[in-house]
C-alpha cells in the first residue's frame, strides 16, 4: 500500500500572499492580546467557546425547525399548475 504514495520531495511552499496575510493576523493579534494577563486571556477563550457553540446550535436548531415547515409547505408547491403562453 506505501507504493501508492510517493513521498515528496520538495517542501511545500505557502504563497507569499498567505504568508504576509498570515503574519499581519497574528501580529494584531498579538497587538490586542499583549496587555491581557493569563487569566483574562482564559475567561476570553471561555467566552468565545460559549458564543461560537452557542451559534451552532441555534444554528442547528433553525435549520431542523425549518425544514419541519418546509415539509408541510411542500404539499402546496407540488401541485402543478399550467402556464398558457397562447395569447
Amino acid at each position: 500500500m506505501k507504493a501508492l504514495f510517493k513521498r515528496q520531495t520538495e517542501p511545500f511552499a505557502y504563497h507569499r500572499h498567505y504568508l504576509l496575510a498570515q503574519k499581519r493576523w497574528a501580529d494584531e493579534m498579538q497587538r490586542l492580546t499583549g496587555g491581557l494577563s493569563r487569566r483574562q486571556l482564559v475567561w476570553a477563550l471561555l467566552l468565545f467557546t460559549v458564543l461560537a457553540s452557542g451559534f451552532l446550535i441555534y444554528s442547528l436548531y433553525r435549520s431542523f425547525n425549518k425544514e419541519a415547515e418546509a415539509s408541510a409547505d411542500l404539499i402546496d408547491a407540488s401541485k402543478i399548475k399550467t402556464i398558457n403562453l397562447k395569447k
